[in-house]
């Protein structure tokens, strides 16, 4: 029989707004323990709050019925990173997460908005990892973030920020109030026009389209468009993978099975280089992990992609278009096919409110794109700039 036992611990403190004003302020621990087992070469899982002796034997008869195979775990590799601890997140006080919250607000307040809902929220996260293989691995992260939405005459804005220290706080409450005063009484639009979209957009977009078809698990299993390994796919843009990029918001020393992390080039201008794979589906494909598999709120491993860094040779040129500050129904894309029908939100043109519903195909959109922003941002593991795409249908 061999064992694999991941743990994680948390701790956070948060507070919630609502019209304008800190609705509670709240903070609490959480531990989870994931187990797995390979008995006869069959897998078997078991979670709990703690970990005891007991949740091994519950694993070995799960494993004894599972159709899930696999003979080993990692080895377990730790690759020095940097960034991911903040102090000033572990040590925070109420009284200055009150000031932090006080600071968003009345940036919003300085416009004729009512800053309907937000958050702010700071995390420590300790991750630890051992296997029968040799593996005893661990470390701690912090994570910070926060969030507004403004409401100005029927009209809304949000905007977030996310580090591993401090976040601009003031930011984030000015540009949600500017967004939902200027989003007021937008114009339907329906004609071909230059798209620009914010990072968030961007963001938003290759979250549910491109990000799964990079996975070598729903390659093998016939649920990705990307099956040929030297075809471009994406026009002239190049992405990368990189679970090592100093500060980092998915910056890690090893991955959730005990893998270390790695820079990836996924595309090479368009030009598809390689997958994102977790250790059980390398093990089926014959291929060296990548240090991708990470654990959800069930625990147990899967694909899932670090910080994606996209990269487009510079234009220097500004971006002329409709921005599109984000998009309403991005969860609904195809990411078999890649296809999309998405409503803009906090969009302009020439500086006016408009609204319209874009569709496509994500990689007939990427192969379009023109020039990127200065503006480079991470939203959650997306790193990007603005970009901007020429000849897109609004409706």
């Amino acid at each position: 029989m061999e064992w694999e036992v991941f743990e994680i611990e948390g701790i956070s403190r948060c507070a919630k707004i609502e019209k304008g004003r800190l609705k509670v302020l709240e903070e609490w621990r959480e531990r989870k323990v994931g187990v797995r087992v390979i008995e006869n070469g069959r897998v078997g899982f078991v979670t709990a709050n703690y970990f005891t002796e007991g949740l091994i034997e519950k694993a070995k008869k799960i494993a004894k019925v599972s159709e899930e195979k696999l003979d080993r775990f990692p080895e377990g590799e730790y690759v020095k990173v940097e960034g991911i601890y903040d102090k000033r997140v572990e040590r925070v006080t109420s009284d200055e997460i009150k000031e932090f919250v006080d600071s968003m607000v009345n940036s919003a307040l300085n416009y004729d908005v009512n800053p309907s809902n937000g958050m702010v929220e700071f995390s420590i996260e300790t991750v630890k990892l051992r296997n029968s293989f040799g593996a005893d691995l661990e470390y701690k992260s912090t994570y910070c973030q926060a969030y507004l939405e403004c409401v100005c005459d029927g009209s809304s804005g949000f905007e977030i920020d996310e580090s591993r220290g401090l976040v601009d706080f003031e930011f984030v409450g000015k540009r949600s109030a500017e967004l939902a005063v200027e989003s007021r009484n937008p114009e339907k639009i329906e004609r071909v026009y230059n798209l620009v979209l914010s990072p968030i957009a961007v963001h938003q977009l290759l979250e549910f389209t491109l990000y799964p078809a990079i996975s070598l698990e729903n390659v093998l299993k016939g649920r990705s468009p990307l099956t040929e390994i030297g075809k471009n796919y994406l026009g002239k843009l190049s992405i990368v993978d990189d679970g090592t990029l100093p500060y980092g918001l998915c910056t890690a020393p090893f991955d959730d099975e005990g893998v270390g992390v790695r820079e990836k080039v996924i595309f090479d201008e368009g030009v598809l280089k390689s997958y994102i794979t977790d250790f059980r589906h390398s093990l089926v494909a014959k291929v060296e992990p990548t240090g991708n598999g990470f654990r959800g709120d069930d625990l147990y491993p899967t694909t899932s992609p670090t910080n994606v860094i996209l990269e487009f040779d510079e234009v220097e040129k500004e971006l002329e278009g409709v921005y599109v500050h984000s998009l309403i129904g991005a969860h609904t894309s195809n990411p078999v096919s890649g296809d999309f029908s998405l409503e803009t939100m906090n969009a302009f043109l020439n500086g006016k409110p408009v609204r319209a519903m874009i569709y496509g195909n994500i990689y007939d959109l990427l192969k379009k794109i023109t020039a990127f922003g200065k503006d480079v941002r991470q939203i959650e593991n997306t790193i990007t700039p603005s970009i901007e795409f020429e000849s897109v249908k609004f409706v």
